[in-house]
């Protein structure tokens, strides 16, 4: 089980809607970067506020706090412990932080199970949620099970990702068991960069007509340039049909251009006949990823609903830095510059196939291209998220070839043959 990546970019537009409906969340740092996962905590919190509720963070990691740097409280301010302690009020130890109610540590406490246990947590839950305010607590794993009271949900803090596979996980599992909702993971982006593509990598172009004519050397050589200039990405994903745009017309024109024909013969003193050559075809390196899942069907179902709206999906599959899980990433689109990504992007939102404030623009320039005679369903049969676009079987947007051979070993174990290639097409 995997949990939903919230990229720290994103938090404005992800957080509201996750906790909406909760009165109490557990923000549970696992990494070991305690000012990452502090900094995360106040985007979290921040997020929250910017929506309209009443947010108050507290800072229960009473052994080592952390939060206070981030905003200039000072170490020696009262906080939860004191409050706990001297059954005092909140608001003796509270500060307004922008807005947010923030309670600080306190006083180092010899007993931090003291104030991890303590049954006014029980009152606080309840208060919170008849107030419709939010309290979020900021916590280690370990601790989240000595609470005495369950968080309505957990929102985890790594900057990698999390597996809820590990010992670390277990805890957090743990507190699932017992009634609260994992909501996500704050992470630094929706997977990690990948490796660059190593020097001298040549890719063939790809083209829409199998069947047309072989690229001249000195065209070949030329596009080969401009491919490998395309390639230099940050984290590729999407694909979004030209419609969208307002851009749909008729069949695309072939993609390859041949030396043009010799004119045909016409009478003396007659005008040649005019002829208006194809441009060259644009690499479509910007798209849009609107999801990530650990299981390739929650994928294909996720594409294939947008897909039913007539826009165009792919499915990639990728293995985060240098992991062994593969991750099948729901993308959208495929532009020649970020500007059309992200007009394609806000159409989206305003059409209601992504919510509003998720889909991450990335340039992903690859694509794994299967040759004819493959068909679809039979391809998703052997856990390969392929899908028919421009006339060929495709799967996947990649940004380097690095990022494309977890893809391409699971083509080879299923007996499938693919090209890495080009996304190209035309702008109309």
């Amino acid at each position: 089980m995997t949990l939903r990546p919230l990229p720290r970019s994103r938090l404005d537009g992800l957080v509201p809607s996750l906790v909406q409906e909760h009165a109490m969340v557990a923000l549970v740092a696992a990494t070991g970067d305690d000012r990452w996962a502090a900094d995360a905590a106040w985007g979290v919190a921040r997020a929250a506020y910017a929506s309209g509720r009443r947010v108050a963070l507290i800072d229960l990691s009473v052994t080592d706090p952390l939060l206070h740097h981030e905003v200039g409280v000072s170490a020696d301010d009262p906080g939860i412990v004191d409050v706990f302690e001297h059954n005092s009020e909140l608001t003796v130890a509270a500060h307004d932080i922008d807005g947010i109610f923030f309670i600080p540590a306190g006083t180092r406490s010899a007993a931090p199970e003291f104030v991890l246990a303590h049954p006014r947590w029980k009152k606080l839950h309840a208060g919170f949620r008849a107030e419709g305010a939010l309290l979020l607590v900021y916590v280690s794993p370990g601790a989240l099970a000595s609470l005495s009271t369950v968080p309505d949900g957990i929102v985890v803090l790594a900057p990698g990702g999390f597996d809820l596979d590990t010992p670390v996980g277990r805890d957090v599992r743990a507190a699932q068991v017992d009634g609260a909702n994992l909501l996500g993971v704050v992470r630094d982006r929706w997977t990690p960069p990948p490796a660059p593509a190593p020097p001298g990598v040549h890719f063939p172009i790809a083209l829409h007509n199998h069947e047309s004519p072989p690229i001249p050397e000195r065209t070949r050589a030329a596009r080969t340039i401009g491919t490998l200039i395309v390639i230099v990405a940050a984290v590729g994903i999407g694909a979004l049909a030209w419609h969208l745009l307002g851009r749909a017309g008729d069949e695309p024109a072939p993609t390859d251009v041949a030396t043009p024909p010799v004119a045909a013969a016409v009478p003396a003193g007659a005008a040649a006949p005019a002829t208006t050559p194809h441009p060259p075809p644009d690499t479509l390196a910007w798209v849009i990823q609107v999801a990530a899942y650990a299981n390739v069907d929650n994928a294909i179902v996720h594409a294939d609903r947008i897909a039913a709206a007539g826009v165009e999906t792919l499915v990639s599959p990728v293995t985060p830095a240098a992991g062994s899980v593969l991750w099948y990433r729901v993308i959208v689109g495929g532009w020649r510059d970020q500007t059309a990504a992200e007009a394609a992007r806000d159409s989206l939102w305003s059409r209601g196939l992504a919510a509003r404030g998720e889909g991450e623009l990335l340039r992903a320039p690859l694509t794994l291209a299967i040759p004819a005679g493959w068909d679809a369903d039979e391809l998703r049969h052997r856990g390969i998220p392929a899908r028919e676009a421009d006339g060929r079987m495709i799967v996947g947007a990649f940004e380097s070839a690095e990022q494309a051979a977890p893809a391409r070993q699971l083509l080879t174990r299923a007996g499938v043959p693919a090209d890495l290639v080009p996304r190209t097409g035309y702008a109309r």
